[in-house]
């Protein structure tokens, strides 16, 4: 429900806004020293008290008692002047109370009919645009904006800021038939942003206005530009990259321009965005250890679907409306050896594969391995440990970094179904008597050969024969087992694979990949600086060999964006504590903008 501010609330400071810092979150919070009933608490309570352990698989439902009693305060925010007022929402809360999940279901829809409420309070027209600072709470610099107007139209947008470069675009118009509604991106946390916003409706004349704020500064407080060494920027594709799993930096991702300049922070819960899958006109990430959730181009996180005892880890893909997501069993004593499949129209959550059940005779040839198993929320032994996952044409394909093995799966998508072995493409002699040395694609020419790798991808294209396909990853090339004795894996791995945690060579590497003849063969190898773990390769557009690729070099903390023969066209350093987890760019073209 939607609250005014009351009388008592600060009044803006003598100082100009723009000069003064805003709250950290951007929002107002008024506080109370009770709240206004039983209920009341009770409400608010269990929904601070939710937690991912605590639910069962399915969507998540609101809770219509709990919307009612959950206070959303609109105010003006502080830090901003111009033609306009901009408004940003909080909640009234009492002195003692922390505010609810924000990725919940009963937050979202108090955050909906807030907006909605704010929407109806009279018409906005373009002299008088209602502009709302992230009001969904997911992307912390988004501005919501819309214009009642008699025709459609576009809504050019500027964005300055000193010492960068103007970030200039048209906003995609969601508006349902007239008028505007949308997201607008661009504001930098924690600058003084000028904002130029420019209607241009179909039919009549247009209209322009100008805005100064001082936007929210990132939640981790991380800096708002990576060092940007650009070779040839005209070459850039249009868009955004994602960084995501920066250590000790929050679990937010970080949406960054060509320039190196972050434009908005996406939020997370309890986990870092495994992947960045823009699908159907939703964004669709992880948004919590044990949550899927769909956001919407307002930043309506208006699916969440709860996973139960799965925990998600390291990746995801999402084919025709059904997310297939790697996760940890929380009640097993095995880790990162599962995929289940969510529905994301029903939210129907099933596990379709356990790797154990397919592979146990080379799990039993495994032993724990010391530490935390990485990427994974619960603890267990991580004896084979899947780092990504891709889904074409009724095939899996799953890269097993402590096996340096990709391997392919029939039947494993729906539930029910019993997966089985199609190929495997790695090194035999780890697997020798467990029964599946036979499925190996023998290897046709000289290789590299994959050590370590990830974000394994299959790509696609018309001028091979039918049963050819490319497979490209990340290959760390890095030769490393922690759940078997020395003497079972050091002398057979790829010969020039590194031993060293710091000193190497990683590559993208691309494999011809001939069902018929069960081989393949290297098609392209691309030094890259060298990453023990993590990392990925991106390929852009369509996804074909002939599209420009981003490689996140983790361990580096270096990504770059080349063209397709691997020819950089920009280099970009950021800082961790460790390293950056993974790196993807989107156009967002129909989402938040209009004609990349």
């Amino acid at each position: 429900m939607l609250v005014d501010p009351a009388p008592g609330l600060p009044a803006a400071p003598d100082a100009d806004p723009v000069l003064a810092d805003p709250p950290r979150d951007g929002s107002p919070v008024r506080r109370r020293t009770a709240l206004a009933g039983a209920g009341s608490a009770l409400a608010l309570l269990a929904l601070a008290a939710c937690s991912d352990e605590d639910t069962e698989p399915g969507p998540q439902e609101p809770d219509a008692d709990e919307v009612a009693e959950l206070s959303v305060v609109y105010s003006e925010y502080p830090a901003a002047r111009g033609d306009w007022t901009v408004w940003s929402v909080g909640y009234d809360l009492a002195e003692d109370q922390d505010a609810p999940p924000l990725y919940d279901a009963t937050t979202q829809q108090a955050r909906h009919e807030a907006l909605q409420a704010k929407k109806a309070e009279k018409d906005w027209t373009r002299e008088d645009p209602l502009l709302v600072l992230d009001p969904y709470g997911s992307t912390r610099t988004g501005l919501y904006v819309y214009v009642e107007d008699a025709a459609s139209g576009q809504l050019e947008v500027v964005s300055t800021a000193a010492a960068t470069e103007d970030f200039a675009h048209t906003a995609a118009n969601h508006a349902a038939e007239t008028g505007f509604e949308g997201l607008v991106i661009g504001l930098i946390p924690g600058a003084h942003n000028t904002l130029t916003l420019t209607w241009a409706p179909e039919s009549g004349s247009g209209s322009a206005g100008e805005l100064r704020i001082k936007a929210p500064t990132t939640e981790s407080g991380y800096g708002t530009a990576v060092t940007a060494d650009i070779a040839d920027a005209g070459a850039l594709s249009p868009g955004l990259f994602a960084l995501s799993g920066v250590t000790a930096q929050s679990n937010n991702t970080y949406l960054v321009d060509n320039t190196g300049t972050m434009r908005a922070e996406v939020v997370s819960g309890d986990s870092a965005a495994h992947h960045f899958v823009v699908e159907n006109g939703n964004l669709v990430i992880t948004t919590g250890s044990r949550q899927i959730g769909m956001l919407d181009p307002l930043g309506h996180a208006r699916t969440l679907i709860d996973l139960g005892d799965h925990s998600v880890h390291h990746d995801l893909a999402v084919v025709d409306g059904i997310a297939y997501v790697l996760t940890s069993d929380a009640t097993s004593e095995r880790v990162e050896d599962r995929v289940i499949r969510v529905d994301l129209a029903s939210g129907d959550v099933a596990q379709v594969v356990d790797l154990q059940t397919l592979l146990p005779e080379y799990e039993k040839l495994a032993h724990a391995q010391e530490g935390e198993a990485g990427g994974s929320e619960v603890q267990g032994k991580d004896w084979i440990h899947i780092n990504s996952i891709d889904v074409r044409e009724g095939v899996m394909y799953l890269s097993a970094r402590e096996t340096s093995t990709i391997i392919a799966l029939d039947d494993a998508l729906d539930p029910g179904s019993e997966p089985a072995v199609r190929w495997m493409i790695g090194v035999d002699a780890l697997w020798e008597g467990t029964g599946y040395e036979e499925k190996f694609l023998a290897a046709e020419g000289t290789v590299i050969g994959n050590a370590g790798q990830h974000s394994v991808r299959r790509l696609d294209d018309d001028a091979l024969d039918e049963g050819q396909f490319y497979l490209e990853m990340f290959n760390n090339n890095y030769w490393r087992m922690s759940t078997r004795d020395d003497a079972d894996w050091k002398d057979v791995g790829p010969q020039d694979a590194s031993l060293e945690e710091h000193d190497g060579v990683s590559h993208a590497l691309r494999y011809l990949v001939d069902e018929n003849a069960g081989t393949f063969a290297q098609d392209d190898a691309v030094e890259l600086p060298y990453s023990s773990v993590v990392s990925n390769v991106d390929r852009l557009g369509d996804g074909g060999i002939d599209q420009p690729m981003v490689a996140n070099s983790g361990r580096a903390n270096e990504f770059s964006e080349r063209a397709a023969d691997g020819t950089v066209l920009a280099t970009y350093r950021y800082d961790s504590a460790s390293h950056g987890y993974r790196v993807y760019k989107d156009p967002f073209d129909g989402f938040w903008f209009s004609g990349q």
